[in-house]
C-alpha cells in the first residue's frame, strides 16, 4: 500500500503542478493580451502626435514665410525711402553748391580792387 500512497501521492503532486502551469500560462496569456493592447494604444497615440506634430511643422513653416515676406516688404520700403531721401538731399547739396558759387562770383564782382601803387618816376 505504501506505494500506492506513494503513487497517490505523486499523482496529487503532478496534477497540482500542471495547474500551477496552466495558471502560469493563462498568467502568460492575459499579459500578452494586456501587452497587446498597450502597444496599440501607445501607438494611436503616437500617430495622433505624429500628426499634430506635422500640424506644428506647417504652421511653423507658414509663420516661417509671413514673417520673410514681412521682412522683405520692410526692406523694401527702407529701401525705397532711402533712395527718395538720397535723391532729394542730393538736389538740394547740388542747389546749395550753385547758390555758394553764384554768390562767390556775385561777392568777387563786388570786391573792392586793390589800389595799384604809383612808382614814382624820376
Amino acid at each position: 500500500m505504501s506505494d500506492l500512497v506513494t503513487t497517490n501521492q505523486l499523482m496529487t503532486v503532478l496534477e497540482t503542478m500542471n495547474d500551477k502551469f496552466q495558471q502560469v500560462l493563462e498568467c502568460f496569456s492575459t499579459l500578452d493580451s494586456k501587452i497587446d493592447n498597450v502597444e496599440e494604444r501607445l501607438t494611436d497615440k503616437i500617430e495622433i502626435v505624429d500628426a499634430k506634430l506635422m500640424g506644428l511643422s506647417k504652421r511653423v513653416d507658414t509663420v516661417e514665410k509671413n514673417l520673410n515676406d514681412k521682412i522683405d516688404s520692410v526692406e523694401k520700403n527702407l529701401n525705397d525711402k532711402i533712395d527718395s531721401v538720397e535723391k532729394r538731399l542730393s538736389a538740394e547739396i547740388t542747389e546749395v553748391r550753385n547758390d555758394l558759387h553764384s554768390h562767390r562770383e556775385n561777392t568777387e564782382l563786388h570786391a573792392v580792387q586793390k589800389k595799384r601803387i604809383l612808382k614814382k618816376v624820376a
